[in-house]
């Protein structure tokens, strides 16, 4: 199993009990839609130990990816440990959606879901370097190309 399916499953999980959602194979979809992308980030954190603070990135965030069922997309900072994290959740119903976060120095890390409400977390170590968040819900896809730079 990859690492990003075990931190999927760990975020179902987690915001699955948060909600005290008590049949998460039927209703995990809605757990997962309606918990907080900031608190999916953190659990994604791969410090498990510590308890990060996602704030959400300045701007105009979140951003929307058009169309039918469109979606909106989320990025946040962990300032502590330099972390970037973002998440699209989808205004519709179950549906394929990738998200993806790239640092100007090249890491990345991506995330593809061919039926659901939710893609991501997607983290990136880019301590004071601008992100690119790409994401696509349904057939639509968007590149938002200078998230969280210092300036």
């Amino acid at each position: 199993m990859t690492t990003q399916r075990k931190w999927r499953r760990r975020a179902l999980w987690s915001a699955a009990c948060a909600l005290g959602v008590g049949g998460l194979l039927l209703s995990g979809a809605t757990a997962v839609q309606s918990a907080d992308p900031a608190d999916l980030c953190s659990d994604a954190h791969p410090d498990v130990g510590q308890v990060p603070r996602y704030t959400q990135n300045a701007g105009d965030w979140p951003k929307v990816v058009p169309g039918d069922p469109g979606g909106q997309v989320y990025l946040f900072y962990e300032s502590t440990g330099g972390y970037n994290c973002a998440v699209v959740v989808s205004n519709g119903g179950p549906t394929r959606m990738d998200i993806g976060i790239r640092s100007d120095g090249g890491a990345q890390d991506t995330d593809v879901v061919e039926s659901g409400t939710l893609a991501g977390p997607v983290l990136v170590h880019a301590p004071g370097v601008c992100v690119q968040v790409t994401a696509a819900v349904g057939e639509r896809s968007t590149l938002f190309p200078s998230g969280n730079c210092d300036e």
